[in-house]
């Protein structure tokens, strides 16, 4: 027997598993050393003080639902911004929560740093789908009409913190997504996530990827298109990040569209993987924020689909401190799941609505599989309604499984989240 902790929520369980039927352990390992401080004052010296001179700065960032490692970000970036006109800081959170104990924790962070670094005329926001004043960019050619908030009018500078990463129908996390759909409006980012539906829209594809054949992704070129209606002839920097389990893996800055394509190979070596399907799957995303809820947590189960034979039996573990999500992702994400799973199909083939594309994959991942049993914080009912098996002892119920196949064979994917499972043939 081997112990196996996995992350989950802000502790961790372990598991005894028999090694011998352990076929694949998969996850990032964290480096001896970590390195944090050298990567993001390595890659911050390409940020030159004649970049930003006298112009307005916009700094944009992920809201609390994203483990980037703010603090020790701003730390770096923000004393390399005092020659700027003005420095502005805006949450992208698309439509999740605008207004939480998360993103209030990240602006006091913001505005502590930006003291320290005396940023000139700094002031703070949270892009809000409700409330936000919103213009017209132009509308692409997939029909998505792109209405932004008009925060973004004035900058001449964006400069995007992204923590990169798999996406499972944007193909990566990436700075585009801080414009599609992180500042616009409702019906923007809903035409744009009904692409999702389109099996080319996965993870590991998108049009800036080096892989010509890897190129193909309408989600992802919709939002690339609409980011640049958004952004015009201005300047947008990335701060590039790699990160697990809070540390800094690696870090590039510069001009976004032309370092991205490096990003994506430098992404493909952390976090892709080839391996062989196995009987049983246990899945961590990895903890809090990747297990924050539902809805975030459920993205970690589409991107190691591969790694569970069809039939097969999954375990994932998943805290859920926050829910199921927002009311939206209750109403469009959830709700819809509580029906016969041959119901949950079809709704698919009626009119889109925002995040409908979560349990149509979902339902048809449980249909795929003999059983998706879960260890969450979420009451058994609430589970169990959408389909799903509660497990309060994650550890006896994987007894009871091994002792009726003991030689099933088990993939643990760890970080899974981050990660992109691909399928080795036999």
């Amino acid at each position: 027997m081997t112990t196996i902790p996995l992350a989950y929520g802000h502790h961790e369980i372990n598991l005894e598993l028999p090694r011998r039927n352990i076929r694949h352990e998969i996850g990032v390992k964290k480096p001896s050393k970590i390195m944090d401080e050298q990567l993001l004052k390595t890659a911050l010296r390409s940020l030159k003080p004649e970049m930003i001179r006298d112009r307005r700065v916009m700094i944009l960032c992920d809201d609390y639902t994203r483990p980037t490692p703010r603090p020790r970000v701003f730390k770096f970036l923000f004393p390399k911004l005092s020659t700027a006109r003005s420095v502005d800081f805006l949450i992208t959170t698309g439509t999740h929560q605008a207004q939480s104990p998360g993103n209030a924790a990240i602006l006091e962070a913001a505005r502590k740093f930006a003291r320290e670094s005396a940023l000139p005329g700094f002031r703070t926001f949270v892009h809000d789908v409700n409330s936000a004043a919103f213009v017209t960019a132009g509308t692409t050619s997939r029909g998505t009409q792109i209405r932004f908030n008009r925060l973004l009018e004035n900058p001449r500078v964006f400069i995007a913190i992204s923590d990169m990463k798999p996406h499972y129908f944007s193909g990566y996390s990436n700075p585009i997504k801080h414009f599609v759909p992180g500042c616009c409006d409702y019906a923007a980012i809903e035409n744009n996530h009904s692409l999702a539906l389109d099996a080319q829209a996965s993870f590991g594809r998108h049009p800036l990827h080096n892989n010509r054949d890897r190129r193909t992704n309408p989600v992802a070129e919709d939002q690339l298109e609409g980011a640049r209606l958004i952004i015009g002839s201005r300047l947008v920097y990335g701060l590039h990040l790699i990160t697990v389990d809070g540390n800094i893996h690696d870090a590039l800055f510069g001009e976004t569209f032309q370092t991205m394509p490096t990003m994506f190979q430098r992404i493909d070596a952390h976090f892709g993987a080839r391996v062989r399907p196995a009987d049983i799957a246990i899945i961590s995303p990895g903890g809090y924020p990747d297990d924050e809820s539902l809805y975030t947590a459920q993205r970690a189960l589409e991107l190691t689909a591969a790694g569970v034979k069809a039939g097969g039996w999954v375990l994932f573990l998943a805290a859920c401190e926050n829910g199921i999500g927002t009311e939206k992702a209750i109403q469009n994400f959830y709700q819809p799941l509580t029906r016969p799973l041959p119901d949950v199909l079809k709704t698919i083939e009626d009119k889109y609505v925002l995040f409908a594309h979560k349990p149509y994959k979902f339902a048809v991942m449980i249909q795929n599989l003999t059983e998706l049993v879960v260890k969450s914080e979420l009451p058994d009912e609430v589970l169990t309604a959408a389909h799903l098996i509660p497990a309060r002892d994650p550890q006896s119920v994987l007894n009871q499984r091994l002792s009726q196949s003991p030689g099933a064979t088990i993939n643990v994917f760890h970080h899974a989240n981050k990660m992109a499972i691909y399928k080795q043939d036999d």
